[in-house]
């Protein structure tokens, strides 16, 4: 818990730092809408080297760890997807050339964030933020079609003040279901299916490969949790992987599902 008394001015200093961070996590809906991905890392993400080597970015399997990883992860492996699928499409449409101009040609990508918890450390070096996000991608197929996907999840965000800068420092972006636009998704298997689930077969092999998220059955392990006011930094509060603790008491931890280890 925070239990200190703070200054008017201190105070002041606390109010402008929420709306900061707020600032940040809001950036990066931009970032990604634009397909700026390198530059939201060059941007938005830590630069001090100890904070580059604990950075990490976590989705439903798992964990990358450090700035390089999450760059190959996040930037090369996305766009290498995206050249891809160029080639698919021009391969059907030879009017449409394999240029960097049409690198993401027919692709929309929005994850907005909202209902933002901020808890901003006693000290004020970092804060923790949790938002949920209605998000949707969708992609251009060959035949002419695009393939729009739902997959709304809750985005957790560890901060870090470098500066006078608050950065994202460790990333969870939890999904809690993917369907298809159109789809009946009280259709889809009741279990997740690992291998073609779209989000884990994207996320590919990370640094840390565990389950993070159960979506089986729906929130049964309620994960990332909502921040809670804290005093200073400890690693067992992260969203990274030195943070993260299986849930005690839903359902998938009584062996119910078969996904839970």
């Amino acid at each position: 818990m925070n239990t200190r008394e703070y200054t008017d001015e201190e105070l002041m200093t606390r109010v402008w730092d929420m709306e900061e961070i707020k600032k940040v996590a809001y950036k990066r809906v931009y970032y990604m809408a634009n397909e700026m991905r390198k530059e939201e890392l060059e941007d938005l993400w830590v630069s001090g080297e100890e904070h580059k080597k604990s950075a990490s970015f976590g989705r439903n399997t798992g964990y990358y760890v450090g700035m390089d990883a999450i760059e190959d992860y996040y930037v090369n492996h996305h766009l290498d997807e995206r050249r891809r699928q160029l080639k698919d499409i021009s391969a059907a449409h030879p009017a449409i050339a394999e240029s960097d101009e049409n690198l993401h040609i027919g692709c929309l990508v929005n994850h907005p964030v909202s209902t933002g918890l901020v808890e901003i450390a006693g000290d004020g070096k970092t804060a923790k933020a949790l938002f949920y996000s209605i998000a949707q991608e969708t992609t251009a197929q060959p035949d002419g079609t695009g393939k729009a996907l739902w997959m709304p999840g809750k985005v957790a965000y560890d901060f870090v003040k470098e500066g006078d800068s608050w950065k994202i420092w460790h990333l969870v972006d939890s999904t809690d279901l993917v369907s298809e636009a159109g789809e009946d998704y009280s259709k889809q298997e009741i279990y997740h299916n690992y291998e073609t689930n779209p989000v884990d077969v994207e996320f590919g092999e990370p640094t840390i490969k565990e389950l993070v998220h159960n979506t089986d059955f729906n929130w049964w392990d309620n994960y990332p949790p909502m921040p809670e006011p804290y005093d200073t930094w400890s690693d067992d509060i992260s969203y990274g992987p030195e943070g993260y603790k299986p849930p005690k008491d839903y359902g998938l931890n009584s062996k119910e599902g078969r996904n839970w280890k």
